[in-house]
């Protein structure tokens, strides 16, 4: 089956357990417990392990990590991130111009780097069962196109649980299937949501999370939503391949966006 036949064919069920495997939870842990959260994509690329997220949430003062997995007896496992990288625009002829911050961050991550979904029972304290987190192998070239379905997945976090005590974070994993390419505006992509637009606090958590399509191409990674346009959008990685090639040392050899 060509790949246009296989996209309209594809078992929702299937899509959406693509999209429950497509993202890392970041955490910003300074005491006890997380009190920011992100999302991310761990990606292969010109033979580096990269994680791709965006600055609005990880350009927040404070020890950031992906979270791994939870290990029974000891808590949860993280991989603390240290430096990343950020990006500005500006314009090179006007006199007073002022740089931009791109809403767009990454890091590199030792190779064998893996994170994991899992079932945990919070009473028994146990993993019920465990599956790798995909590592995405982009192109760095994909566009959304109209048609095509399209979705994410983020980790939100709920109303605090007084039950599991003071230590333990209520979180609530999302997907979102049925995104509908819109527009493209600069760098960032836009699309319709399946229904109406739900509050932000529906995504909070979930920027950085890679938008992917049926065959599981990245196209952008989730910035925010317009409520009154009932919209998400998300930064475009064709936009800053460039800079990818220039952290991975590929400059010259992979082409240009």
């Amino acid at each position: 089956m060509d790949c246009i036949g296989w996209r309209q064919h594809m078992n929702p069920f299937d899509f959406e357990r693509m999209l429950w495997h497509s993202s890392v939870q970041l955490v910003r842990v300074d005491g006890l417990v997380p009190d920011l959260f992100a999302s991310g994509a761990l990606v292969d690329y010109g033979g580096n392990r990269l994680l791709l997220t965006v600055s609005h949430a990880t350009g927040k003062p404070g020890r950031w990590a992906i979270q791994l997995k939870y290990v029974p007896g000891t808590g949860t496992q993280l991989f603390s991130l240290g430096p990343m990288n950020f990006l500005a625009k500006g314009s090179l002829f006007a006199v007073d111009a002022k740089l931009e911050d791109i809403d767009f961050s990454y890091a590199k991550v030792p190779g064998d780097l893996l994170a994991f979904r899992q079932q945990i029972e919070p009473c028994a304290k146990t993993v019920e069962c465990q599956t790798a987190i995909t590592v995405h192998k982009p192109s760095f070239l994909d566009i959304p196109e109209k048609g095509v379905n399209y979705g994410f997945c983020g980790t939100v976090r709920c109303a605090p649980d007084e039950s599991l005590g003071e230590t333990y974070v209520r979180r609530e994993i999302r997907v979102y299937p049925g995104l509908s390419f819109v527009r493209t505006e600069q760098e960032y992509h836009y699309f319709s949501l399946p229904v109406p637009f739900p509050g932000h606090e529906h995504f909070r958590g979930c920027s950085g999370a890679p938008i992917l399509s049926e065959d599981g191409a990245i196209v952008a990674l989730l910035c925010g939503g317009d409520a009154d346009e009932k919209l998400v959008f998300g930064v475009s990685l064709r936009t800053y391949k460039v800079a990818i090639d220039i952290l991975v040392g590929d400059i010259g050899t992979t082409g240009t966006p």
